[in-house]
């Protein structure tokens, strides 16, 4: 089977292909969340949006707490809720790859302005990151980063394709074919890492900060 079929999407070259092609948006990806962290960190954040955005996180957890197993409930919602925003940040980041720089940007905004805000209620911050970030974010971020990586490709090359058939360019789609095919085993890693984030995030780190 070719490089386009089922069998070839997952094979070694193939995925080493993709990752080649991708490693220069997931590097960019990383460096809009850490952007938006010390932004969101700075005196001239936006405070009165992102305290609405640490609100409906709230309501997340207050949500999985009214429910008869707690420790369930907050994983499912947990997982659905970053399995689903991966999956539209992939397949929306077609439209010139804006919604998955927002998301980086504003959930980077969020991290950041909730480091200094529980800083200065007087926690430690090296405690929470260790024990309430690092356990299960070292499996969401990457595959956060990752999807948005995919839909920030997405759109450049749906752009550069509309600009290549314009021009009369030999196989102008062909950039984009290639993104979408290493999209699908991308998709099936990110789904795959989310969810045992959200396993981890929902008992171990949910014990640790407990």
């Amino acid at each position: 089977m070719n490089g386009t079929g089922e069998i070839g999407m997952f094979s070694r070259v193939a995925l080493l292909r993709s990752w080649k092609e991708i490693r220069p948006y997931f590097i960019f990806s990383i460096i809009l969340f850490f952007a938006g962290t010390v932004a969101g960190g700075s005196p001239n954040a936006a405070s009165g949006w992102l305290e609405a955005q640490l609100n409906g996180i709230s309501v997340i957890a207050e949500t999985a707490a009214k429910s008869d197993n707690p420790r369930l409930a907050l994983f499912l919602l947990i997982a659905f809720n970053n399995v689903i925003k991966a999956i539209i940040v992939m397949c929306v980041g077609i439209f010139g790859g804006i919604l998955p720089v927002i998301m980086l940007v504003a959930n980077g905004m969020i991290m950041g302005y909730l480091l200094v805000d529980q800083s200065e209620r007087g926690y430690n911050m090296f405690l929470i990151i260790v024990k309430g970030i690092l356990p299960h974010g070292i499996l969401e971020l990457p595959a956060i980063f990752l999807a948005c990586a995919f839909g920030i490709r997405f759109g450049l090359t749906f752009a550069r394709g509309i600009g290549r058939s314009a021009i009369g360019k030999e196989r102008p789609w062909q950039p984009f074919v290639n993104t979408a095919a290493g999209s699908v085993p991308a998709l099936v890693f990110v789904t795959g890492t989310l969810i045992a984030a959200a396993l981890i995030e929902s008992t171990f780190t949910f014990w640790l900060m407990k």
